[in-house]
């Protein structure tokens, strides 16, 4: 999406005003982020979205209009290549699988990430990344060992063991580069494991593997 020597576009969308002028500070003092638009209203967000077209939106679930959600899928439904990271107070299923249905490449629990950190998952996603909060990811890894348990032949059943373990460690919030670093191999190979991870499954990105084991486990 941008070459690592670019900057990155960020539009936030957040009905909490302090809150937003908050991380809208902390990314403006980024070296390679720009914030390009702030928005508390979801079609407010929508319109100025689809016109910027930023490289990632944070954007908030309950907003007083449209719900982010529905920003979400009006967004990508009109082709617009910007990739969603949902920042929000909820944690439960319905919104996550709503959110991750919607387009959503990332989703992170406010009470469970540092405003530095929202830059570190910006630079994630721009990496090819998936961010998640840890309460998210463990959540799906869960589900992950209960079909590999289960005695039931599933897609996961298919998976060799470095895969299942650079699975795991992405589940658990390590980013591409921290599973390298931390299993002593390239990022090259790691980027191999998790395309021959995805023909396994089916799927193109982990969040698309945590939807569809969030539609088997419900």
């Amino acid at each position: 999406m941008t070459s690592l020597n670019s900057t990155i576009d960020v539009a936030i969308v957040e009905d909490n005003e302090r809150y937003l002028n908050e991380l809208a500070v902390l990314l403006a003092d980024a070296t390679q982020l720009t914030v390009v638009g702030k928005y508390t209203h979801g079609k407010d967000a929508v319109n100025g979205i689809l016109k910027s077209a930023p490289d990632v939106a944070l954007i908030d679930i309950d907003l007083p209009d449209i719900s982010g959600v529905d920003v979400i899928e009006q967004v990508s439904s009109a082709g617009c290549p910007t990739e969603f990271v949902v920042l929000t107070v909820y944690d439960d299923d319905t919104h996550l699988l709503g959110a991750l249905q919607a387009g959503a490449v990332g989703y992170i629990v406010k009470d469970t990430i540092s405003l530095p950190e929202i830059e570190s998952a910006i630079h994630e996603v721009i990496d090819g990344g998936a961010p998640m909060s840890l309460v998210i990811a463990k959540r799906v890894l869960d589900t992950f060992r209960k079909k590999r348990s289960n005695g039931r032949k599933t897609k996961f059943n298919e998976l060799t063991k470095r895969e299942f373990q650079i699975l795991e460690f992405l589940s658990n919030g390590f980013t591409t580069k921290k599973v390298a670093d931390e299993l002593h191999i390239s990022y090259e190979t790691v980027r191999t494991h998790l395309k021959n991870i995805y023909q396994k499954l089916h799927v193109h990105t982990l969040v698309e593997a945590m939807i569809l084991f969030s539609k088997r486990h419900g």
